[in-house]
C-alpha cells in the first residue's frame, strides 16, 4: 500500500548543518495502564496484549528503516550523515517493557516521573549528555507507522526544520515529533498538544514542518479506532 506525505511549512526553512547524531524515543506507558480509555470495550489482559503488539510494530517500523539505510551504506562511500543508523531509546516506568530492550536493538531509559512530558524532558538531557543534536519521538501507540513515515520525519529534520510534527487524525494530538537539539520548546503532549507545540514553535521561532500521512495519523484510543486499527492492520 502506497502511502502519500503531505508537508506543512509553517516558517521558510534555511539551510542547515546536516545532523549527525540523531537518537529516537518510543515513549511507552505502564502496561496496567495502557489503552486505559479502551476499558469499556477491552479487558485487563487484552489491553496489554494490544500495547505489546502495537509496541513491536512500532519498533518493526524502525528496524526495518534501519535495514535499510544500513542497505544504502553498502553501495555509498560516503554516507550523508543524517542517513547514519540512529539510536534507539525506549522510554517507560514499567521494568517489563524495559526489559524487551535489548530484543529491539534499543537503549532502556527508566522513566521515574510517570507524566509523559516530564519524561521527555528527563530523555532530551540524557541525548544531549549523550551528544546528539537531533531527536525524534514516535510513541510506542501508532502502530500503522511505517519505514517510509520515518524516513519522512527524518530528512524533513535533516533538511533544515527544527521542529517537524505528525498530527493525529483530527489535528488534536501529536502521534510524532522530531527536534533539533539544543531546543527550549516545552514538551505539551496531551489534550490539544497539537496546537500548543505550533503555538509553542512560533513563539520560539522555530522553523517547523508539518507531516500529515495517513498511516501516523492513526492511534489506537476509542472503540472506533481499535476497530479501524485491526481493519487497516490486515494491510500492513
Amino acid at each position: 500500500m502506497n502511502v502519500k506525505h503531505q508537508y506543512q511549512s509553517l516558517v521558510v526553512i534555511e539551510e542547515r548543518v546536516p545532523l549527525a547524531n540523531l537518537h529516537v524515543v518510543v515513549p511507552m506507558k505502564r502496561l496496567d495502564q495502557a489503552k486505559s480509555r479502551l476499558a469499556e470495550v477491552l479487558p485487563p489482559a487484552t489491553r496489554h496484549a494490544l500495547a505489546l503488539e502495537m509496541l513491536e510494530r512500532v519498533v518493526k517500523a524502525m528496524r526495518d528503516w534501519r535495514m535499510e539505510i544500513a542497505e544504502e551504506q553498502k553501495h555509498n562511500e560516503s554516507p550523508i550523515a543524517h542517513r547514519q543508523s540512529p539510536t534507539l531509546w525506549l522510554l517507560s516506568p514499567d521494568p517489563t517493557v524495559l526489559a524487551l530492550a535489548p530484543t529491539y536493538a534499543a537503549r532502556p531509559l527508566f522513566d521515574p516521573t510517570g507524566d509523559l512530558n516530564g519524561a521527555l524532558e528527563l530523555a532530551r538531557d540524557t541525548l544531549r549528555a549523550d551528544g546528539a543534536d537531533g531527536m525524534l519521538i514516535i510513541p510506542g501507540d501508532v502502530p500503522l507507522i511505517t519505514p517510509g513515515d520515518v524516513d519522512s520525519l527524518v530528512q524533513l529534520l535533516a533538511s533544515g526544520a527544527d521542529m517537524v510534527l505528525a498530527p493525529d487524525g483530527e489535528r488534536n494530538g501529536t502521534n510524532a515529533m522530531g527536534l533539533r537539539l539544543p531546543s527550549a520548546l516545552p514538551f505539551q503532549f496531551g489534550l490539544n498538544s497539537f496546537e500548543k507545540h505550533t503555538a509553542a514553535a512560533r513563539q520560539l521561532g522555530l522553523h517547523t514542518h508539518v507531516v500529515t500521512s495517513a498511516t501516523l495519523a492513526l492511534d489506537v484510543d476509542t472503540a472506533e479506532s481499535y476497530e479501524r486499527y485491526r481493519e487497516l492492520s490486515v494491510e500492513h
